[in-house]
Parts: C-alpha cells; structure tokens; sequence
C-alpha cells in the first residue's frame, strides 16, 4: 500500500478524517482535536512551532498521525538534561507534550499500518530537520507497548524517565470491588474507609461538573499550592490553565470537595472513548478535621471513573507509594529520542 507524508501546523487545518482515526485507533484523549486545540490556543508550557503528521493513502483515507511540538528549554522530566546534555539550550522537536502521560502513535488497524507508522516516525525526523531542531523523538511512551520495536529500529535510543499508574475498570464490578479484591491491604482499606467516615460526619459535599460549571479558579488556587511540595507549582499557569480546560469542553469532569462554603479539594479528570483519566488534582493542607481530602477525592474520583462506563482509568506519574498501596498498576514510561544528524536506522523506513 502505497502512503504519503502531509504535515500541517494546525489542527483545523485538518478536516474530519484526523477524528476518524484517533477513534478508529482509540488514541487517548491528548490526542483528540479538543485538546490539541485547546494547547494551540493556550499552551501549558512554551512552544516554538507545532506539526500535525498525517499519514494517508492513495484516496486520501488516514492510516496513522502524529502531533509534534519544537521546544526549547523545557525539559521537566530531565530527558535533555540527563541524558542529551549536549542539546542544553538547542530547539528538540518531541511528540507528545508533557502533559501528556500517554504517548501512542495512532494507527488504523488492518494492513498497511506497520508502513504507515514507519512513515510517520521518518517524517518526524525530516520535519526536525527542517526546523533545525537539535533532537527528535517521542516521550512518555509505554516502555512494554507495540512502540519500543518501531522507536529502537528507527534508530531512537530509549531511556526510562517515569512510571505510569492505571487500572481496567472491567475487571471489578466498582470501586468498593476493588478494593476488596485488588491486592489492597486491609488496613488501606481501612484507613481510606476512615477518612470518607470522617469526611462525612464534617459535612463534605462531593459534586460532579463540566468544566463550565467546576471553579477553576479554587483548582488552580488548590493544585499550584498542593504541587508546589514538588517544586512544580508553575504546571498550573493561573489564567492559562483555566483557559486551557474550559477550551477542552465536554471531555472534562469536575470533582469538588466541600465542607461548608470552603472547597477542600478539587480534581479535573479527561475521558476519551475507553479511559478515564484521572489528570490533575489540589487540595487544602491543613486544618480538614481528622481526615486526608486527598484520599477522600481518589475514592470520589474512582467512583466517578466506574459511573462513566468506561474500560479503564489512568492515574498519570508520581505518587507511587499511594497508587501501588492501593493496587494500581505500574508501567515505565520511556523516552525515545535521537539526535536529528545521527541517520542510522532511518534509510530502511
């Protein structure tokens, strides 16, 4: 089957057919058109120029895509720093962004796939090329998943750089299930049991919005003061970030925490057609009665995730001491990343 490279620099520029093959490979929702419009008009971390890699075939019908992104000196997870030093300060040009946890290369199922993925990794590197970019690669990729043997033979050197947490929703019957049968201790059990008691007797409110309903402003609040403990408190841009997620519509849920007219906890979650995303969440510090609002949100959230019927919930990075306590699963994230005038492994794309 024959295919042939379009690169856009914008997601509009493409019609439908981008959404008919992100559903067609079930690609997480970071690689659907609201969120991907949502980070051209608002973009969470600097950007110099982004493309839209568009795979199709002789009728124009797509068979695999791919957004990438030149950056320069944004490098949160210290994949340059650590382990490209010589690109310190050079333009790379990566897919995906880095609040993207889930980094696939979407392609349509059936024959001609393989060749089309490998087309699209080629194209990565000649548009890197083009724009004079130092590095090129994807990162955050699932180090077990259908990638590594593409990555490796394009010539993509991998490095893990993180752990990703997740769970299949269909394998228990709801949150309480799970925790019963997931491999979680009892006294986990009853510890996160105690907290939802004593969040209940201190009068806290669970409420569930879209993201025009939800107070954006409180998540931010929340989330910068909760992620500034890491030193990252910046991930939250006050007005960018709540542009950004009003910009992403209907796949964003809201869950907020109350005790009185205070809110002690708020968490955004993002759904595509299969996952629940548990994305971002900030919560009060101090002064909650005897109870973790962080623990009582993960339960809330959880809940939310079996209620939207979805085949399974992603928990993103970090925080791996809580998430394995409570039986999620681990997976290596990987970076993939060469330099743009290393061509080894690329003449046989």
């Amino acid at each position: 089957m024959e295919h042939t490279l379009h690169v856009h620099t914008a997601i509009d520029d493409i019609d439908a057919r981008w959404d008919e093959l992100m559903t067609a490979a079930d690609a997480p929702v970071f690689f659907r058109r609201p969120f991907l419009r949502a980070f051209e008009k608002h973009p969470l971390h600097p950007v110099l120029r982004t493309a839209y890699l568009l795979v199709t075939d002789r009728s124009g019908r797509p068979h695999a895509a791919l957004p990438a992104y030149l950056q320069q000196d944004v490098d949160p997870m210290r994949v340059i720093a650590d382990h490209h030093p010589r690109a310190i300060g050079r333009p790379v040009l990566l897919s995906h962004v880095w609040h993207c946890y889930d980094t696939v290369l979407p392609v349509r199922p059936g024959p001609g796939g393989g060749a089309a993925a490998r087309l699209a990794v080629a194209g990565l590197r000649e548009v890197a090329a083009d724009w004079g970019a130092r590095l090129y690669g994807m990162v955050n990729v699932d180090a077990a998943g259908p990638l590594d043997a593409l990555l490796t033979g394009a010539g993509l050197h991998g490095v893990d750089i993180d752990t990703g947490w997740g769970l299949p929703l269909e394998r228990y019957s709801g949150f309480d299930d799970q925790l019963a049968r997931g491999g979680v201790s009892r006294k986990a059990r009853q510890n996160l049991r105690r907290d939802l008691r004593k969040a209940d007797e201190a009068g806290v409110t669970a409420r569930t919005t879209g993201a025009g309903g939800a107070d954006l402003d409180t998540f931010v609040s929340l989330a910068r003061t909760t992620a500034a403990k890491y030193d990252n408190a910046d991930y939250y841009r006050p007005g960018l970030f709540q542009e950004f997620t009003l910009a992403l519509g209907d796949c964003v849920r809201a869950v907020e925490l109350r005790a009185g007219d205070r809110t002690v906890s708020s968490a955004l979650a993002l759904t595509d057609d299969s996952r629940f995303h548990y994305w971002a969440v900030g919560y009060a510090q101090e002064d909650t009665s005897g109870y973790s609002p962080f623990y009582v949100s993960y339960a809330h959230v959880m809940r939310e995730a079996w209620a939207s019927g979805r085949s399974r919930v992603e928990l993103g990075r970090r925080n791996p001491t809580f998430k394995r306590r409570y039986g999620l699963e681990p997976r290596t994230l990987r970076a993939y990343v060469a330099d743009v005038a290393d061509v080894a492994g690329v003449a046989d794309l």
